[in-house]
Order: C-alpha cells, then structure tokens, then sequence
C-alpha cells in the first residue's frame, strides 16, 4: 500500500464547500465533475455532501477544534503587517516590544 494515501489532502476552503453544494444540487453535476471543477477528490466531494445532507451545514457543528489555541489574533497579526509595511527592516526584538506595548502580547 502507497504510504502517501494515508497522508490528508490539502484544506478545503470554506467557499470550495460551498461550491460542491451548489454545483451539485443546483446545476445537478456529478461527483467526478465537481472534484474536477474543485481539484479535490471524489472522497472530499461525498463527504461535504455527506456533512451537508446530515447537518444542512458544510462543516460538523460537532467536530472540535485542531491544534494548539492561537497565541495571536487577526488584530494581532494587522498590527504586525502595518508595523511591517511602516518599518520593513524593523528587527523581530523591536517587533516583540512594539506588539507587547501596543497589545500586550508576547
């Protein structure tokens, strides 16, 4: 057995999701048509159906959260970009102090 077919695919977006729905039952295409249209599998097709079917959502309202909570936030993560954008050749010491100061972030 090939190693690799136990390893996930890549993420499906949350507008991908959205689109297998659409294309499946509003232009009525096939499972091998929207994994085509969506570069994913057919297995990836079937199961946001299947969540869709089930939950009438795209996603598992009861699946948890993966990995480690997020240390930054969106906020976070512009205000680094802007200081960046102001500063490009700001040093990540002065970055860490600039983020601590302004938001209290290590």
């Amino acid at each position: 057995r090939n190693k690799t077919s136990i390893m996930p695919g890549p993420f499906t977006s949350q507008e991908m999701r959205q689109n297998i729905v659409f294309w499946r039952f509003e232009q009525h295409r096939t499972a091998l048509e929207i994994s085509l249209l969506a570069r994913c599998s057919e297995k990836t097709v079937y199961n946001v159906l299947r969540l869709y079917r089930d939950y009438g959502q795209i996603n598992n309202p009861f699946a948890r959260c993966r990995g480690r909570p997020r240390i930054l936030d969106t906020i976070d993560m512009e205000y680094i970009h802007a200081l960046l954008q102001a500063n490009p050749t700001m040093y990540l010491d002065e970055l860490q102090e600039q983020l601590f100061t302004a938001r209290n972030k290590d």
